[in-house]
């Protein structure tokens, strides 16, 4: 009997020295989301779960806007995320070490706007010059404002730039403490359904601006946390194409998983062809135009020449998760 209750007790022990040791090799990777877009609709599916059984916990942290949530990568806490096209610029010209993965494509003339109040006696965006604008300040809503006020014949130095992230623009917007507001889905159409808001300018004309996915150097130059970035990819590939074929679904199903209600997702997902691909060499080009035109108008804080040090070619997502060994 008492050898039975050693062995027993051996056995024990070495179970829970293995499950200690397993947990200990356990790999967490932490996304950055925003409100709305693939990575949202990912996560309410729930499709990473089942890789826990695979050794990888899967985080995720809501942001408000891109800025903090690149800051937040930079600084390690975040190991990928997705932003407009001004964050990056930003991020890379204040030194962070960051590196584009991917790109979704916008296809959409009204996925951020520029508003004004029904009651606004402002017409054009001529009739800004003076007036006081919300923004959040580096997101793609401040890169929309500065080719607005461009085709509109003004400057940033024509206007008084407010900077606010959503939570905080929304009240100054309804209160009269800022006269527009230049904002992104789907903050944009929210507040044209219960702020009592009308569209001065959205983006047809002008440069959409597409969505890209970061991650931090160290991420791509750590095998495990590149592996789990390639499969975080291959499954956005995959909830873009389930969820443009779903539209019904999404909307219906996945408004509280969204925080987004469903008057508003009615609206933003019909709008664009939810897509993603590897970033190339040629998406170089219209961000060093943005990050030049910035530097122009004086809100970037130093020259920024963007190449292939800030991006990583990776394969092509779907096919590449075949090749992770995963079982």
């Amino acid at each position: 009997m008492k050898t039975l209750t050693r062995t027993t007790l051996t056995l024990s022990a070495l179970s829970l020295t293995a499950l200690s040791l397993g947990q200990a090799h356990a790999l967490t990777f932490t996304i950055g989301y925003q409100k709305g877009g693939i990575p949202n609709i990912l996560k309410a599916r729930g499709t990473l779960d089942k890789y826990a059984a695979q050794g990888i916990d899967f985080k995720w942290v809501l942001f408000t806007a891109g800025p903090p949530l690149l800051e937040a990568a930079n600084a390690g806490a975040v190991d990928f995320g997705s932003v407009g096209n001004a964050p990056g610029v930003f991020a890379l010209a204040g030194g962070a070490d960051l590196k584009y993965v991917g790109v979704s494509v916008n296809r959409s003339d009204s996925t951020e706007g520029l508003l004004v109040r029904q009651d606004s006696p402002i017409r054009t965006v001529a009739d800004l010059k003076g007036k006081r604008i919300g923004v959040a300040r580096g997101s793609s809503a401040h890169a929309f404002l500065y080719n607005a006020l461009k085709a509109g014949g003004l400057t940033l130095k024509d206007v008084t730039v407010v900077p606010l992230l959503p939570p905080d623009a929304r009240p100054a917007f309804e209160n009269g403490s800022i006269d527009a507001w230049s904002i992104w889905d789907p903050f944009y159409t929210t507040a044209l359904q219960g702020a009592s808001a009308r569209v001065l300018r959205d983006h047809k004309g002008l440069d959409r601006g597409d969505s890209y996915y970061l991650a931090p150097s160290a991420v791509l130059n750590d095998p495990q946390k590149k592996r789990a970035l390639q499969i975080v990819l291959a499954e956005l590939e995959g909830t873009a194409k389930w969820a443009n074929a779903n539209q019904a679904t999404v909307i219906s199903q996945f408004s509280d998983e969204l925080g987004i209600p469903k008057s508003v997702l009615e609206v933003t997902v019909p709008k664009n062809e939810f897509n993603i691909r590897p970033f190339r060499a040629a998406d170089v080009k219209p961000l060093q135009t943005l990050a030049a035109a910035f530097r122009e108008a004086g809100v970037l804080p130093r020259d920024l020449k963007l190449g292939a040090q800030n991006y990583a070619t990776l394969p092509a997502f779907g096919p590449a998760l075949a090749g992770l060994g995963l079982k």
